[in-house]
């Protein structure tokens, strides 16, 4: 069965000429929170009157000059509310209270009495209209709901002439959205006529989106009809109060405005019965973002929030227009880069308007950083990342850096699930300059990799260095080869990238200094170039082969020796499935470059080097303990670890290696497979 078929279309207004649609706001409207009366017997626990008067103080410091306070007839409670709030002094005198009260005798004279002693107070009038609740609930035909209507009226009236306060009338037609239009204006003109407000002493006519059933285009009809068919317009306020039962309450409201509604009640938040009524924070900052003054302390309005969610119970959606925690976020990496870049032109500029892309209004206008508008999960990119780092810690990120970063940063959020604080970006950045990065100690070196330059004199034996030659030892270490070298009466100058080590090879009596094979400065200086297990660090090896061609002499010689393709695989292949068992360490990213011959004679070759002899030769090679070898050598892998990481790390290479690199007679080895080569600079 189609059920849709048992509802009907909501009926059209007719107008000669529409004139709302053409019209735009300019000003804001009055506002009137009703969060104490028709808020509060929405929840599921309504309020006391110590929880109701810190709610009013809360409204009163947001800006609100119109605060329906309570039903005081309803129940002790509301009417013991009223008499505190007066009794204690706590109305400012810019401030007008109101009530609601329906059109009963009693509850009337209950309710003046409730406010005896208030300076200026609403009585809010109303009696149901719609045919549905005359003919089903009431049981009254229109004339007899329109006597009610006036006998309310006349009591309040007469009330009126001994209430020492000011007294504003309001009257609802309590159900005008589901109300034939024709008798709401009959109800409406007749109540108009029987107060005689005046230019000086205008009433307001409230009319209601009691049941919202009605798109926002036709409740903007309906407003604007009945302001051009009410009796003595310019002595009525035309006030709407909008539900939200189709979820258009904030756009009904808009419109009703724009087709001459001059004052909107609602809640903050939209708390309200079913659906909730209209959300004033939202509409006030509607308007806010048109460049129109809400007459709100919309800067104020985190903390206010964060007073009455306190006492309601009620919470902040994360996506609440304006205010949600997540409003002004991003995790798209697309949003991320726009905003991003938005938000750099408008600090650029200085610019006094705000067009940044994502991002309704400037979020520091209500307390937030702009650091809150990025943030960071798998959906990030690298706009996002660095924009992060760049806002939180004034940190740069470079070119080449930047989409490493973000990958890291993705894998990291995809493996664990959940969002990367920035604290965390901050580390995982951290970490990965530290990566890869080796650290060298001379004494641990001497001591645990003595090897390096023992095994290297037949790399000494292929330069064979002559007396008066000017060799440089690219990677000089803590000088051990150089001064086997210079024992030829050859002149040697050392560079390395470790300050430590260049200290320990000036010891030697070496002419060293801190520099890096991919920032050699020299020109057509040496007759030599040499090299020991320095070339599988850096992964620059045309930066590399460059500077050493431009530092040779015509016809010198470049002897080095590296690791070269299967070096240390066993190792490495460890060192990488340790990783990826422990997804909380990141991505393993190899920090060496190993070649194999073809590639790295093709890279000499098209340099314009003549290869004389190139060779990839296995020499597995004892070492003390593999513990002490991943310290000196993989303590680049391991920088952006904790201790504890580091030390779970080490024990899981062990065990994954001994098999292949531990004898019992002979020890630990590390399969190293070493590239040998002689070139000479044609």
């Amino acid at each position: 069965m189609q059920t849709f078929t048992k509802y009907k279309p909501y009926e059209a207004v007719q107008l000669d000429k529409r004139e709302w649609a053409d019209k735009t706001a300019t000003v804001s409207p009055v506002w009137v929170s009703t969060d104490l009366r028709d808020g509060n017997q929405a929840l599921a626990n309504p309020m006391g009157i110590e929880q109701k008067v810190a709610y009013f103080k809360a409204l009163v410091e947001f800006g609100f000059k119109e605060i329906e306070i309570a039903y005081p007839s309803a129940s002790q409670t509301e009417f013991d509310f009223c008499r505190v709030l007066i009794e204690n002094d706590l109305i400012p005198k810019d401030v007008t209270v109101g009530i609601l009260t329906p059109s009963i005798k009693h509850h009337i004279m209950r309710s003046f009495e409730a406010l005896q002693g208030a300076k200026r107070i609403n009585m809010h009038l109303y009696n149901p209209t719609a045919s549905n609740q005359r003919e089903v609930v009431f049981k009254r035909t229109k004339e007899e709901i329109i006597a009610l209507a006036l006998e309310g009226v006349a009591c309040i009236k007469k009330e009126a002439q001994n209430f020492a306060g000011k007294v504003v009338f309001e009257y609802s037609p309590e159900s005008f959205s589901q109300t034939e239009l024709e008798y709401a204006l009959e109800v409406s003109n007749a109540v108009i006529e029987a107060y005689t407000p005046t230019c000086k002493a205008p009433m307001i006519l409230n009319l209601p989106n009691t049941l919202e059933a009605c798109s926002p285009n036709i409740y903007a009809d309906r407003i604007e009809w009945m302001g051009k068919h009410i009796k003595n317009r310019e002595s009525v306020i035309i006030s709407v109060h909008p539900h939200n039962d189709r979820g258009c309450a904030v756009a009904s409201a808009e419109l009703a405005v724009l087709a001459g509604a001059q004052r909107v009640e609602g809640t903050m938040l939209g708390n309200g019965e079913r659906a909730g009524n209209v959300d004033l924070v939202t509409l006030a900052f509607n308007y806010f973002s048109q460049g129109i003054d809400p007459c709100l302390h919309v800067e104020k309005v985190d903390e206010i929030l964060a007073r009455i969610t306190a006492i309601t119970g009620l919470h902040v959606s994360d996506r609440h227009p304006y205010v949600g925690s997540m409003i002004y976020t991003a995790f798209s990496g697309t949003h991320q880069d726009a905003i991003k870049k938005g938000m750099e032109h408008h600090i650029d500029q200085k610019s006094k308007s705000w067009e940044v892309p994502y991002l309704a209004i400037d979020p520091q206008d209500i307390g937030r950083e702009y650091k809150d508008s990025i943030r960071i999960n798998s959906q990030s990119g690298k706009g996002g990342v660095t924009y992060v780092l760049k806002e939180v810690y004034g940190i740069e990120v470079s070119q080449d850096m930047q989409a490493k970063l973000a990958e890291e940063v993705k894998n990291i959020s995809q493996q664990r699930g959940g969002e990367i604080s920035s604290d965390e970006i901050l580390g995982i950045y951290q970490g990965m300059m530290r990566r890869n990065v080796n650290s060298w100690n001379a004494n641990n070196y001497n001591k645990h990799a003595a090897f390096v330059s023992d095994l290297a004199l037949p790399v000494v034996d292929l330069l064979a260095p002559k007396e008066g030659e000017e060799i440089l030892d690219m990677g000089c270490g803590e000088g051990k080869l150089a001064v086997e070298i210079q024992k030829s009466g050859a002149k040697v100058t050392g560079v390395d990238l470790s300050a430590e080590m260049v200290e320990s090879a000036k010891a030697r009596g070496i002419d060293a200094s801190v520099m890096s094979a991919t920032e050699l400065s020299f020109q057509n200086q040496f007759d030599a170039v040499f090299s020991n297990a320095v070339l599988h660090w850096i992964k620059e090896p045309k930066k590399v082969i460059e500077n050493v061609y431009n530092a040779l002499k015509a016809q010198g010689k470049f002897i080095a020796e590296f690791g070269g393709e299967g070096n240390a695989k066993t190792l490495v292949d460890a060192m990488e499935a340790v990783f990826k068992d422990h997804p909380e360490f990141g991505a393993f990213e190899n920090p060496w470059y190993f070649p194999s011959v073809k590639e790295y004679k093709e890279l000499l070759e098209s340099r314009g080097f003549r290869v004389d002899y190139i060779e990839l030769i296995p020499r597995p090679t004892p070492v003390d303990d593999v513990t002490n070898w991943l310290d000196l050598f993989a303590n680049g892998v391991t920088a952006h670890l904790s201790a504890d990481e580091i030390a779970a790390f080490k024990e899981e290479v062990v065990l994954q290696v001994r098999e292949k690199l531990y004898d019992e007679n002979s020890g630990w080895h590390v399969d190293y497979m070493r590239l040998r080569l002689k070139a000479l600079k044609e």
